[in-house]
């Protein structure tokens, strides 16, 4: 079923061209509030890219073409660097991502609705759910894997865009609310800078990435050869042709194929997660990936860890474990959700660094004014109590 907008919405707003990218820009500017969100062709393509920006002001709806308007669209990134005009996200970490690397946007004044009803505690923090409860208007989930890098754009995808930023300047006023009397706008505040500063890293290949394939750690021998070349051809592929490695060959077909290699394209053609089209077209490399393998010979075993080096390892998983102790614990005072009180990452940050003095903590993560507030003594104190793995023998 396809999303329906409301007859009394007005039409919404396409900027595809230069002009209309120019009519619009006055209009976001004034707006004291946008909704943003982005869609990109990740199910599509090796390299993601940006494919639609969908814009709400408290009047309109916008559906930005950055596909149409190429490097024009960086126009917009002043907006984005405006601390005065708040940017409404929900779950914003994916977006952001995608406009830094390819408009080369950094936002500011961001506020992000997913992190504001988790720390809110809502049992639902889907977008869809809370639509839906507080407006009454179900949303298709049918559109969320289409092909966003294709032209033109359906009805259904139109509507289904709009509807995803349509909401969030409102959504923003009823949650600020509600983060003021809860007394938590300064933990949400410090979330919401910390999505600003941070740069997650490209994806970049790993050629031993097959060692991580669930199932791959009972192969050995030339099963493993075999895996490890059909895996690291596929990464080719799918590079070559700009597609998700799955659409060249599932992880199960490369596991099946590495076990039990087939003769020949016939025998190809009747495995699963191949078949007869797949077989025609790609049986030759395929076939010739998995004799490679076997010509190859085994590759080389993860090293083996001395008794140093485990206990080293043994060190740093209890201090990791340690830590997220602390974390549960000093959320369940503070009421709040551990996920948003230090992000993952800079909890692994501090395991791996084990600051001790204040001056070492902030040099290794960055802390709001909330956080040093409310986590900096605890968390000091438990870091002066964990061992240095390294000084360990």
């Amino acid at each position: 079923m396809a999303t329906r907008i409301p007859p009394d919405w007005p039409p919404v707003r396409t900027v595809d061209t230069p002009e209309a990218l120019r009519d619009a820009l006055p209009a976001w500017r004034r707006a004291p509030v946008l909704g943003v969100d982005t869609e990109s062709n990740s199910f599509y393509a090796y390299h993601d890219r940006l494919c639609l920006l969908q814009l709400s002001t408290p009047e309109d709806d916008f559906i930005v073409d950055p596909l149409r308007l190429g490097p024009e669209l960086r126009a917009i990134n002043e907006l984005f660097a405006d601390p005065g005009i708040v940017k409404v996200f929900h779950s914003a970490e994916f977006d952001l991502m995608l406009l830094r690397k390819d408009l080369g946007a950094g936002v500011r004044g961001l506020f992000d609705t997913q992190v504001a009803m988790t720390l809110l505690r809502h049992q639902r923090t889907g977008l869809a759910a809370l639509i839906e409860s507080i407006y009454g208007l179900e949303l298709s989930k049918k559109e969320q894997r289409s092909d966003w890098g294709r032209r033109p754009l359906t009805p259904e995808q139109i509507a289904y865009a709009r509807v995803d930023t349509h909401f969030l300047p409102d959504l923003h006023r009823r949650l600020l609310g509600e983060l003021v009397d809860s007394q938590l706008l300064a933990a949400a505040d410090g979330e919401f800078r910390r999505l600003e500063r941070e740069v997650l890293p490209a994806r970049e290949p790993d050629p031993e990435g097959w060692r991580r394939l669930k199932g791959a750690r009972a192969f050995d021998g030339p099963m493993a050869a075999r895996l490890r070349r059909l895996w690291r051809w596929r990464e080719e592929t799918a590079r070559e042709r700009d597609l998700p490695p799955f659409r060249v060959l599932g992880n199960d077909a490369l596991l099946d194929l590495a076990a039990r290699p087939p003769a020949d394209v016939r025998a190809l053609g009747t495995r699963a997660g191949v078949g007869w089209n797949k077989a025609r077209k790609l049986g030759a490399p395929i076939l010739e990936a998995l004799q490679a393998g076997d010509q190859e010979g085994p590759p080389e075993p993860a090293p083996a860890a001395d008794a140093a080096e485990r206990r080293r390892q043994r060190l740093r998983r209890d201090n990791q474990e340690s830590l997220r102790r602390w974390r549960k614990q000093a959320a369940a005072a503070l009421g709040l959700p551990s996920e948003r009180l230090l992000h993952r990452r800079h909890l692994e940050e501090v395991a791996r660094r084990l600051p001790r003095t204040r001056e070492e903590l902030l040099r290794t993560i960055p802390m709001t004014d909330w956080q040093r507030e409310h986590l900096e003594a605890s968390l000091l104190d438990v870091l002066a109590r964990l061992p240095d793995p390294e000084q360990s023998t």
